[in-house]
C-alpha cells in the first residue's frame, strides 16, 4: 500500500505569540493529528506569517505548498492547527480551500475536527467560524486605528518615516536624514521662494546626494513630496486613520507658508500622468477582468479594457472594450450580454437548494442561540437595574440623604430610561427572529440565483467583484474566437448544473459545481447588516 504523506503549516501572527511558546503547541497538535490520520508529514511550515484578509494572496508559504502539492501527488492532507492559522477572511479561505482540493489534498484542522468534514452543513460552519475571525480581525484593526489616531493627534506619525526623514529613538518621531534631509529642503526652499520650476528643482534633486544609492525620482513622485505638508511640521494621515495636526513633534524644513507656496505653483502646473482608478472604473465593470485567450501569450496578455471611443465626427460616444494585445474590441452592451449568458449556463437543482436551505437553517440556529443568550443578558440587565432604582429611592427617602436627594433623582431616571431602552430591545429581539430567518433565506436565494446580475453591477467594488472571480473563476474569465466567454477552471464548491449539454462548455471548463460557497458569503454578509 502506498504511503500516504502530509504537509503542515503552524503560524504566529507576532513576537509575543512566539515568545509565549504557541507554535510548539501548533506542532505537538498537528503531530497528533496525523498521528491519528495515519499519514506521515514529510514538510512543515512554521514562523510569523500574517493570515489576515487581504494578504493572504501574496503569502510566500501558501505559494510553497500549492507547488510542493502539484509535484508530489502523494500529498493528501495539510494539517493546522486551528481555523483562524490559516485564514482570517471567508471568501480567501474559500478559494484556497478549494485550491488544494482541486489538487486532491484535504484540509484538516488539528483542534477543530467539526470543520474538516465534507457535509454541506460542516462546511457551513467552518465558514462561519472565518467569519467570526474576520470580524475578530477587524475589531483589532478598529483598535489599531484608534491607538495610531491618538498618537497623530498627539504630533507623531506612526508610519515610515517620509523621503529625507529616519527613525528616531522616539517611536513616531522621526529624526532628518542627514543626507538626504538638506538635501531636500534646499530644493523645496528654492521652489517656495521661485528661484527654480518644479522641472528644474527635480533635475537638481536627482543630481544631490537625495538620490544616492536611490532610483531617480520622476515628476509625479517629487510632486507628493514637495506637497506634503510634513515637512513643513504637519501630521496629515488621510487613510483609515484621519488625522491633521499642524503641530508635528518631528523638525521641519521648511515653514507651513512656505509649503502653501510650493502648494499654489505646484497647483498651476498642469498633472499630465492621471495613473489608474483604484476603485475601478464604474462606466466598465468587466475592465481588467476578461482575457482574449489568442493573446495570452503576447504583452500585456490579451487584457480587456474599458475604452470611451468617437468616430471623431460627432461628439458620441461609443462605450467598448478593448483588447490590450490586440486592440480588438467589443462593444459594451455585447460584452455584457455574454457575460450574463455565461452565468445563466448554470443554475442549483432543486435538491441542491433544499440541501444548503437545510444547512443554513442549521447556521441559523446556531445563531439564534447567541440571540437567546443576547435576550436572557438583556433580561438579567433589566431585572438588576430595578433592583438598583428601588435601593436609590430608598435611600432618596433617608432623611440623612437629604443634601444628595436631588442626585439621587436624577439618577433613577436616568436608571428609567436605560430600562425603556433595554425593554425595547428585548421586544425587538423577541418578535422580529422569524422575519430576519424569513428574509435571510430569501436573500440568499435571490443573490445566487441572480449571480451576473450582482456581478456586474456598478455599486459592487472592484474588490468584490475580483474576489468573486477568484473564488468562482480560479482560472479566470476569457473571450474564445473573439465571440464565446468561457472559463478554463470553474471552482470545485459549484453544485449547479448546465441547464442544457454543451460540448464546448465541457471542453472549455472543468465543472464540478460550486455555488455554495457563493451563497454563503451572500447570506452571511445579509446576517451582519441584520444583527
Amino acid at each position: 500500500m502506498a504511503k500516504i504523506f502530509a504537509i503542515a503549516n503552524c503560524r504566529v501572527s507576532s513576537d509575543e505569540q512566539m515568545l509565549n511558546g504557541s507554535l510548539n503547541r501548533q506542532e505537538k497538535s498537528v503531530e497528533r493529528a496525523a498521528k491519528e490520520l495515519g499519514v506521515e508529514i514529510i514538510r512543515t511550515w512554521s514562523g510569523s506569517v500574517s493570515s489576515k484578509k487581504g494578504s493572504n494572496v501574496n503569502r510566500k508559504d501558501l505559494a510553497e505548498m500549492i507547488d510542493l502539492c502539484k509535484k508530489d501527488k502523494r500529498i493528501k492532507y495539510l494539517i493546522i492547527d486551528e481555523l483562524d492559522r490559516f485564514m482570517r477572511s471567508i471568501l480567501e479561505l474559500g478559494y484556497f480551500w478549494t485550491t488544494f482540493r482541486g489538487l486532491g489534498v484535504k484540509v484538516v484542522f488539528a483542534s477543530q475536527p467539526d470543520l474538516s468534514d465534507d457535509t454541506a452543513a460542516d462546511t457551513l460552519l467552518m465558514m462561519l467560524k472565518a467569519y467570526e475571525a474576520e470580524g475578530s480581525n477587524e475589531k483589532r484593526q478598529r483598535s489599531s486605528i484608534d491607538g495610531q489616531t491618538g498618537a497623530g493627534e498627539g504630533g507623531r506619525y506612526t508610519y515610515c518615516p517620509k523621503p529625507g526623514y529616519m527613525k528616531g529613538t522616539t517611536p513616531g518621531i522621526h529624526l532628518i536624514h542627514p543626507d538626504r534631509g538638506p538635501a531636500l529642503q534646499k530644493v523645496l526652499i528654492r521652489v517656495a521662494a521661485g528661484l527654480v520650476s518644479p522641472t528644474n528643482a527635480l533635475i537638481e534633486l536627482n543630481k544631490s546626494l537625495f538620490t544616492k544609492n536611490h532610483a531617480l525620482y520622476k515628476m509625479d513622485k517629487f510632486r507628493k513630496i514637495a506637497t506634503n505638508p510634513y515637512y513643513a511640521g504637519v501630521v496629515c494621515i488621510n487613510k483609515q486613520v484621519k488625522v491633521y495636526n499642524e503641530h508635528g513633534l518631528h523638525e521641519a524644513i521648511i515653514t507651513l507658508k512656505q509649503h502653501h507656496r510650493i502648494v499654489e505653483i505646484f497647483d498651476n502646473k498642469p498633472k499630465y500622468q492621471t495613473g489608474p482608478k483604484r476603485a475601478g472604473n464604474p462606466m466598465f465593470p468587466l475592465s481588467n477582468f476578461l482575457e482574449d485567450d489568442q493573446c495570452l501569450e503576447l504583452k500585456d496578455k490579451g487584457r480587456l479594457v474599458g475604452v470611451p471611443l468617437t468616430n471623431g465626427k460627432s461628439p458620441k460616444i461609443y462605450k467598448k472594450y478593448r483588447c490590450r494585445s490586440c486592440k480588438y474590441s467589443w462593444n459594451l452592451d455585447v460584452m455584457h450580454d455574454m457575460i450574463d449568458s455565461f452565468f445563466s449556463k448554470y443554475e442549483m437543482s432543486d435538491s441542491t437548494q433544499q440541501s444548503i436551505l437545510s444547512a443554513l437553517d442549521t447556521v441559523w440556529q446556531k445563531d439564534s442561540e447567541n440571540k437567546i443568550q443576547n435576550m436572557t443578558s438583556v433580561r438579567r440587565s433589566i431585572v438588576e437595574l430595578k433592583n438598583i432604582i428601588r435601593q436609590q429611592v430608598e435611600s432618596a427617602a433617608d432623611p440623612s440623604n437629604s443634601l444628595i436627594k436631588n442626585q439621587l433623582i436624577e439618577i433613577i431616571e436616568e436608571n428609567k430610561v436605560k430600562i425603556i431602552k433595554l425593554e425595547s430591545e428585548l421586544e425587538r429581539l423577541t418578535n422580529d427572529e422569524e422575519n430576519d430567518k424569513r428574509e435571510f433565506m430569501s436573500f440568499a436565494l435571490s443573490f445566487i440565483q441572480k449571480t451576473s446580475q450582482h456581478f456586474l453591477e456598478p455599486y459592487v467594488s472592484r474588490d468584490n467583484r475580483l474576489r468573486c472571480k477568484l473564488m468562482l473563476f480560479p482560472g479566470g474569465i476569457r473571450i474564445k474566437d473573439k465571440e464565446k466567454v468561457y472559463t478554463p477552471e470553474l471552482s470545485i464548491f459549484y453544485r449547479g448544473e448546465a441547464r442544457k449539454k454543451d460540448t464546448e462548455v465541457s471542453e472549455d471548463s472543468h465543472l464540478v459545481r460550486m455555488r455554495r460557497l457563493k451563497l454563503l458569503a451572500s447570506s452571511l454578509a445579509r446576517k451582519r447588516s441584520i444583527n
